[in-house]
C-alpha cells in the first residue's frame, strides 16, 4: 500500500474524477452531482488516510518523505468540506422554498 504508484496514483485518478465531474456539475442541472462529488472526495481522503496509517505501521518501508502521504488527505479534506458547505446551502434554500 505504501507503493509510490499506487499511494498516489489512486488519488490523484480521484482528483481527476473529481475534476471530470465537477466540469459535468456545471454544464448539467442534475442535483446529485453534488453528492458524487463529496462521495469522491470522501473516498480519496479515507484512502490516504488508510495509506498513512498503514506507513505508522510500517515506517521503515516509506520510499519518500512522509509530508507527501499529507498532501492528498489535506486535499480531499479541503474537498469533502467544500462539498459539505455547498449542501448546506442547498439544503437551506430548500428549506427557505
Amino acid at each position: 500500500m505504501l507503493n509510490p504508484y499506487f499511494a498516489f496514483g489512486v488519488p490523484a485518478f480521484l482528483l481527476l474524477l473529481y475534476i471530470i465531474f465537477e466540469f459535468v456539475r456545471f454544464r448539467a442541472t442534475t442535483h446529485y452531482l453534488g453528492f458524487i462529488l463529496l462521495l469522491i472526495s470522501g473516498f480519496s481522503t479515507a484512502f490516504s488516510s488508510q495509506v498513512y496509517q498503514q506507513y505508522k505501521l510500517q515506517p521503515e518501508s516509506l520510499p519518500y518523505p512522509v509530508w507527501l502521504l499529507w498532501l492528498p488527505i489535506i486535499i480531499g479534506g479541503l474537498l469533502v468540506l467544500i462539498n459539505l458547505i455547498r449542501g448546506g446551502r442547498r439544503l437551506m434554500e430548500m428549506v427557505k422554498k
